[in-house]
């Protein structure tokens, strides 16, 4: 059974998805290639992610009281279960890849002398309690963390102030739109991740109206995150650094009684990055109960979690290999947030029959409530006098003695 996701929490949901991961590796990449202009390349990711959930969201109106996996399954039997096994597939290397990043981040920034094998595997057990509190504690946990990153989003250009160098963005007009368009490359596999959350709330939820106010709050954080990495750090270092937003983090100062401030901006971006970790692991454990009913969910956590904990530390042997690793991912990732919301927005109908009858129904409810009132007036019309009948000296209330 969905659960029902409101306005709000459908915008933090879009927010979390689009940004955890983007803000850690991906604009490095983009400021090599983009230079100054590096925040020019969310303007094309933007346009591609709106017209992607603006037609699943017309597909998702079609089938109001069920989730993607729900509609596939049921429109097409065996092809819908194969798009479906792909899309879990494609989410559990995400998975995978998640552990992995933060993995190193957390060890690189916080644990230095900890083995990245116990930060993950701690990082592990936190989301699978997560995953196991079911769509709720995930939406809980937005509210809470998501909102938190937004105010100090906010903050942080008031703090760096001092740290800022406007000629870091010069010149201000000459821009370079294949670095442009490469940098969009490289941003594009880690943003378009909100395409997962179709999947796992019902049609009636997946309102665009909310989805276009979540794609935009984010792109505009992510771009305001750039420009400042840009200002404070320089095009040169930013480029070769790989968590520049960690770098940001680090130029930041409150006079000279507190240092290391960038501690606890980690330590309150981290519960974001585990909340995003349990949403993967969800979304691969939610689409496993749909495709095969008998499994459970919660059973299939733990496994879930030691498969991606594995397949984390087999695909990529150290940091920089994931770091390369996004240029061919994106065209992994063009095929699931791009291509199959085309052919899904082309195919995916509910049958004709089921159509006819729902409006058969409809006439024959309409047809019977016009009769149901005349016979509702007529009982009512004969049960008054036999009021009258039965009440007399023993009608009305009851009077004291």
């Amino acid at each position: 059974m969905n659960q029902g996701v409101t306005s709000r929490q459908l915008v933090l949901l879009i927010i979390l998805l689009s940004i955890t991961g983007t803000m850690m590796q991906p604009h490095a990449q983009a400021i090599f290639y983009a230079e100054q202009h590096a925040y020019l390349s969310y303007i094309p990711v933007f346009l591609v992610m709106v017209a992607s959930l603006w037609m699943l969201s017309r597909v998702q109106r079609r089938f109001p009281k069920q989730d993607l996996f729900e509609s596939l399954v049921e429109r097409f039997p065996f092809l819908g279960r194969v798009t479906g096994m792909l899309y879990i597939l494609f989410f559990l290397f995400i998975f995978a890849r998640d552990i992995r990043l933060i993995g190193d981040y957390v060890s690189i920034t916080l644990l230095e002398t900890t083995p990245i094998s116990i930060v993950v595997l701690t990082l592990l057990v936190m989301a699978v309690f997560i995953v196991r509190g079911g769509l709720g504690s995930l939406i809980g946990m937005s509210e809470l963390y998501v909102t938190l990153f937004l105010l100090n989003s906010l903050i942080v250009p008031v703090m760096l102030i001092q740290q800022i160098n406007m000629d870091n963005l010069k010149p201000y007009f000459d821009i370079d739109v294949a670095g442009v368009g490469k940098g969009s490359w490289y941003i594009f596999s880690f943003f378009g991740e909100m395409i997962a959350i179709p999947f796992v709330i019902k049609g009636s939820d997946f309102r665009f109206k909310s989805v276009m106010w979540g794609i935009t709050i984010a792109a505009l954080v992510m771009m305001l995150i750039i420009i400042e990495t840009i200002l404070a750090v320089g095009v040169p270092i930013a480029s070769r650094l790989v968590y520049p937003s960690y770098e940001l983090a680090r130029q930041l100062q409150i006079s000279d009684f507190l240092d290391r401030f960038d501690l606890a901006l980690a330590a309150a971006t981290l519960p974001m990055m585990i909340t995003k970790i349990a949403f993967d692991l969800y979304f691969v454990c939610w689409g496993l109960k749909r495709m095969i009913p008998k499994v459970s969910g919660k059973i299939m956590t733990g496994p879930v979690a030691l498969v991606g904990y594995v397949c984390g530390f087999w695909f990529f042997k150290n940091a920089i290999q994931l770091f390369r690793f996004t240029r061919e991912w994106t065209w992994i990732a063009i095929v699931f947030e791009v291509l199959f919301p085309i052919i899904l927005f082309v195919f995916l109908r509910p049958h004709k029959k089921s159509t006819n009858d729902r409006r058969a129904t409809d006439n024959q409810k309409q047809k019977q409530q016009p009769k149901e009132d005349k016979q509702g007036k007529a009982s009512q019309e004969q049960d008054e006098p036999d009021k009258g009948k039965r009440e007399g000296h023993q009608g009305g209330e009851l009077q004291p003695s």
